[in-house]
């Protein structure tokens, strides 16, 4: 038999090597359970998710969280910024407002001449008639920016050391809406935040930092649900994103709500199992980590 002809009899060999190999990886990962951390954790998410619905809208709850809702806010507003610029349009304006949420303005992202309606009895509006792939972009990338942001946070509050690395940039997230606010309930609620922010840091080796984190997370991520709602309740100056889908792809604002939260809901979903399946670690072990990285006693 010539020696580059593989006899019957070691083929099947080699491939079921392969298969044992690839099983033997995938199985302990498909076997594994959520231990009672991060079944905490994960209860603890959905509690916020109700919590965030009435914080962000009753008036004394919603001064009280604005240093974190003008974060949120921010990301999504950056995200469209970014995306427009890199579409190559012009930044005309930026608004960023914890009750009257957020606008960014810009410009040549919109067609030049208008497209040919595909039916000729319904008249589309100007903006169905101009919309361009440019400018669709930026718009989608107001929701998908927050929701990225959202994932990694709820990603990362599934570890101590994780969340700690977070809290830093959480820190210096908050004191970024300092150079632009220009209420005192605004500076008072950035410095409630921070001071609740570096309490938490000293307690139990960081431990309750995963919840903050966490909140922060959910907020970001679920953000079309507070951007609808708030349009909804309290008639904003600042239209959100679904009204704009709306008026420039058709469709009803609701109906592009229902589209985006269910996106939302997949990616949170997506952030439980990743951390899940990435922080296997026991509480002793978590909490040895977090004892070495930046300890505070």
């Amino acid at each position: 038999m010539p020696p580059d002809i593989l006899s019957p009899s070691v083929m099947p060999t080699t491939l079921n090597f392969s298969h044992s190999l690839t099983f033997h990886i995938l199985i302990p990962r498909a076997d594994s359970h959520p231990n009672t951390f991060q079944t905490n954790t994960v209860i603890a998410a959905c509690v916020m998710f109700i919590a965030i619905i009435i914080a962000w809208n009753l008036p004394i709850l919603r001064d009280f969280i604005a240093a974190l809702k003008l974060f949120t806010v921010g990301v999504h507003e950056l995200s469209h910024l970014t995306v427009g610029l890199l579409c190559g349009g012009q930044v005309v304006s930026i608004c960023i407002d914890p009750n009257d949420g957020g606008a960014t303005h810009v410009m040549g992202l919109m067609r030049t001449t208008p497209r040919i309606p595909r039916n000729p009895y319904v008249m589309p509006t100007f903006a169905q008639s101009f919309w361009s792939p440019s400018a669709v972009a930026t718009l989608a990338a107001g929701y998908t920016g927050s929701s990225i942001v959202g994932f990694l946070l709820v990603f990362c509050a599934f570890d101590i050391v994780a969340s700690k690395i977070c809290a830093l940039v959480i820190h210096f997230g908050l004191l970024v809406p300092v150079l632009r606010a220009d209420h005192w309930i605004a500076y008072a609620s950035i410095i409630v935040c921070e001071g609740i922010l570096i309490g938490l840091w000293f307690g139990d080796h960081g431990n309750a930092l995963r919840f903050y984190v966490l909140f922060l997370g959910v907020m970001n991520l679920f953000y079309v649900v507070w951007d609808y709602v708030d349009e909804r309740l309290f008639d904003k100056r600042n239209t959100s994103d679904c009204a704009q889908f709306s008026e420039l792809l058709g469709w009803p604002t609701s109906s592009w709500a229902i589209v985006w939260f269910v996106y939302d809901s997949l990616v949170f979903t997506s952030a439980i199992f990743a951390g899940i399946m990435v922080f296997r670690r026991s509480d002793d072990q978590m909490y040895s980590e977090a004892s070495h990285f930046l300890p505070t006693r």
